[in-house]
């Protein structure tokens, strides 16, 4: 029998959202500012953002790559549609609610774009897989932060 935590874990709506990344949309050659991969050792799930900033630092296109969980591809969906107009202080800001959330710190998420994030809510009580819903936020502010201090733009 399943586990009921894993069964909410694995909602439909976080399977939609999974859905909407599995075709892989890197930037074009040359149009990212910053390209970040990174992988979580824990279930094998890997994630490559492309970024490219406006002229005022805000995320102005991000492209994906992603080879993931269920959990990891539904979060990255919810950063690839949310990221877009989002400056480095408000994807770390939303990074740091996922994590207070995640350990049962805080229920602070932001709403607006960023209000599907309330589906990741179930992996609270799956520690294991922590990792895996921290894994495209992680990557996201990591290459923002790449491009900002590569391209000199604040």
């Amino acid at each position: 029998m399943l586990d009921p935590k894993l069964m909410d874990l694995y909602s439909q709506r976080l399977k939609e959202w999974g859905a909407t990344i599995k075709e892989d949309r890197p930037l074009p050659e040359g149009a990212a500012h910053a390209s970040v991969r990174k992988r979580s050792p824990l279930c094998g799930s890997q994630i490559t953002f492309d970024v490219r900033l406006d002229a005022a630092g805000a995320v102005a296109g991000i492209g994906w790559t992603v080879r993931a969980c269920a959990l990891t591809e539904a979060a990255a969906g919810i950063v690839v549609h949310a990221a877009p107009g989002s400056t480095l202080d408000d994807l770390r800001a939303v990074r740091d609610a996922m994590r207070r959330m995640l350990k049962d710190e805080a229920d602070d998420l932001p709403g607006g774009k960023w209000q599907d994030l309330e589906i990741l809510k179930p992996a609270q009580m799956v520690p294991s897989r922590h990792g895996s819903a921290m894994l495209p936020f992680e990557t996201v502010v990591a290459a923002v932060e790449q491009a900002l201090a590569t391209n000199g733009t604040s």
